[in-house]
């Protein structure tokens, strides 16, 4: 376990307590009362009494808690609105014990951590003992409101002298980064993920603990070449086997996200977040690699190594199979709107399609946008299967007009609204769509 840094500072510096002025009040009143009446039994009381809270706020000062802080949240990575538990470990780094005082975890609203209560008495340090009389561990259940990532710490201690005269608080260890991703919604399979120009051979096969053979073959269809029969598999499972034809690349889909700071309400922006992410997370689970497109600067990172090259020689943040769900939910928990201009992301969307060869699923969520920007988006539509553009209620009327005029299947959304809506709404107009076609 790393270890923190053991000194303190101060967040609120000793000052009297409410006792300790009334105490230095009475001694003042001493004093000029001894002067006034020319009585040295009342100068001495009046000395003691305003001697007193000075040399509380001392002992404070003097005998700060030294502790080693460190801090682990479970689970690390939670959506927002769900629970998790923050456990504190401190431990006595002073050769003697360490008062008695009371602790908080320092953290924005947006993480719910409890109010202050009693930090337990800690033993002498002891050398080469682990989880000894001199640590404690503190645990608290937390709620986390809001997306993004937050610091909690470092660890607030406050203490009183014995009489309650001064009041101190002190700042123990270092800030740990509290990641809260999007909520993500789970979405129904359908016609908008899968791409009609790969017809039956964008089939995806799932499989818990796959064996080798089990991933390259299946049973045998009729019209299938004779060429392709898995013979060991035929032996194994003692019917026709055939090798499961490859797929021609790794299925691909596409997102853009509309990150450029715009006049939309802040509840629509956080639903765009959420839809993105409930989008991603579905598309990833379906077995595709998700690349996304941001229209404000980039701030998603996506996989190591994994990027796809766009414009300029830039990389596109790219999330492959496994746990990628996880670090695009991580990415997208610090995503912010951005006032910073971009008009390359179309064009980066649009080179990643033509190396895709092939038309693919791409997934808008806008609310807003140029009459450039949202031609060139239309221009790339012949290179989409399915184009659906899920479009903020605060977005002119104009993006959707020119979207749908291209054939792009436009979607309304209003902030709060659930990202399951949004999708059913989606495969409703698809299914239309397909009908009428």
């Amino acid at each position: 376990m790393p270890r923190r840094a053991r000194t303190s500072s101060p967040v609120r510096k000793p000052r009297p307590t409410v006792r300790g002025w009334a105490l230095f009040a009475v001694g003042v009143v001493a004093l000029v009362a001894s002067v006034a009446l020319g009585r040295t039994d009342v100068l001495f009381v009046g000395v003691f009494l305003t001697v007193l809270p000075l040399a509380a706020m001392i002992s404070v000062t003097v005998d700060r808690p030294r502790l080693t802080v460190t801090r682990s949240f479970h689970p690390d990575i939670v959506a927002a609105g769900e629970t998790a538990t923050v456990v504190t470990t401190a431990r006595n780094e002073s050769p003697r014990p360490s008062p008695a005082a009371n602790w908080r975890e320092s953290a924005p609203p947006a993480v719910g951590v409890q109010g202050q209560a009693p930090f337990p008495r800690l033993g002498a340090h002891q050398q080469n003992v682990s989880h000894g009389r001199d640590t404690i561990v503190l645990r608290q259940e937390v709620r986390a409101k809001h997306r993004g990532s937050h610091p909690v710490g470092p660890l607030i201690v406050s203490r009183t002298d014995p009489f309650g005269l001064a009041y101190a608080e002190y700042a123990l260890g270092q800030p740990k980064q509290f990641v809260v991703t999007p909520r993500v919604t789970a979405l129904p399979g359908g016609d908008l993920d899968v791409a009609r120009s790969e017809g039956t051979e964008h089939e995806l096969l799932r499989h818990s603990i796959p064996s080798a053979d089990e991933l390259i073959a299946r049973e045998y269809r009729p019209g299938d070449p004779l060429r392709r029969v898995h013979w060991r598999a035929t032996a194994r499972h003692d019917k026709l086997m055939v090798r499961q034809e490859e797929r021609r690349s790794n299925p691909e889909a596409w997102l853009i996200a509309d990150t450029r700071d715009v006049t939309a309400p802040d509840a629509e922006f956080e639903t765009l977040v959420e839809l993105v992410a409930s989008i991603g997370v579905h598309l990833l689970d379906e077995g595709f690699v998700v690349s996304v497109v941001e229209t404000g600067p980039r701030q998603l990172s996506g996989r190591s190594g994994a990027g796809r090259t766009g414009t300029l020689g830039a990389a596109t943040p790219t999330y492959d199979v496994g746990s990628a769900d996880r670090l695009l939910l991580a990415d997208l928990a610090g995503i912010e709107p951005s006032d910073v201009p971009r008009d390359d992301a179309v064009a980066e969307l649009a080179a990643g399609l033509r190396r895709s060869g092939r038309a693919v699923p791409v997934f808008a969520v806008l609310i807003g946008g140029s009459l450039n920007e949202l031609g060139a988006l239309a221009a790339v539509r012949s290179m989409c299967d399915p184009a659906v553009a899920f479009i903020g209620a605060s977005a002119p009327q104009e993006v959707e007009d020119v979207l749908a005029d291209a054939g792009w299947l436009c979607v309304p959304f209003s902030g709060g609204d659930d990202p399951a809506d949004s999708w059913q709404r989606a495969l409703g107009r698809r299914r239309a769509a397909v009908n009428r076609g």
